[in-house]
């Protein structure tokens, strides 16, 4: 078995690297500050902190213990459960192969104690205690309805209030500007019920750039 021990290898000239025209096969450890050309074979065992840009990754299985950021479509199968804190939009259909469950805010207090109602609790907030008086509330979220929504976009909001003849809402706000609303049968509510429950349903297009059109309904449930 030939050896060869040197500090430094150079090509013939002494200005660069030598030639491996038939490759290196190495059995120990191979340390490098850079590489240039094309990497081949397995990449198993890599580690460290490094950021790494490819064209296309295909795996099995991967875990992540931050953040993951896609800037394009995110197609996936055999999804067991969706954990969203905003809002979820599913452009092309959801299907459905068991119960469908939405999470609402119950608030121990009145619609006009709690006016932000922030989306990042469910889509449905009850209020259990007895309005008292006129409220208007705010539809908000953590980074803003604006933010979340595109324009095109659509939401609907339900809020369950303990009803009371005195307490009803005419009006809205969005991340705390004031929104009309365009009430089913034409007239602004004037009263809420006698008892029961008041259920507001409110639909929320965004047509532009903090412009929205709301189109609401009020029943009552005694």
């Amino acid at each position: 078995m030939s050896r060869v021990r040197a500090d430094r290898l150079t090509n013939r000239a002494g200005t660069g690297a030598p030639t491996f025209p038939n490759g290196a096969v190495i059995t120990g450890v191979a340390t490098a500050t850079s590489f240039a050309g094309n990497l081949t074979g397995n990449a198993s065992g890599l580690t460290g902190t490094p950021s790494i840009v490819v064209g296309s990754v295909t795996g099995t299985t991967g875990t992540f213990t931050g953040n993951v950021s896609v800037g394009g479509t995110l197609t996936y199968e055999d999804v067991t459960n969706i954990d969203s804190v905003g809002v979820v939009t599913a452009r092309s259909g959801v299907n459905l192969n068991g119960l469908l469950r939405e999470e609402i805010k119950i608030t121990a207090g009145k619609l006009s104690d709690n006016l932000n109602i922030n989306l990042d609790n469910g889509m449905v907030h009850h209020f259990t205690t007895q309005e008292t008086a006129t409220a208007i509330p705010n539809i908000m979220s953590s980074v803003g309805i604006n933010t979340q929504m595109g324009t095109g976009d659509a939401i609907a909001v339900t809020i369950i209030t303990t009803a009371a003849a005195g307490g009803y809402s005419a009006s809205i706000k969005i991340d705390g500007a004031a929104n009309d609303v365009k009430w089913s049968g034409g007239s602004d509510p004037s009263a809420g019920g006698a008892s029961g429950n008041d259920v507001y349903a409110l639909q929320i297009i965004k047509t532009g750039s903090a412009a929205y059109t709301v189109l609401g309904a009020l029943n009552n449930f005694a």
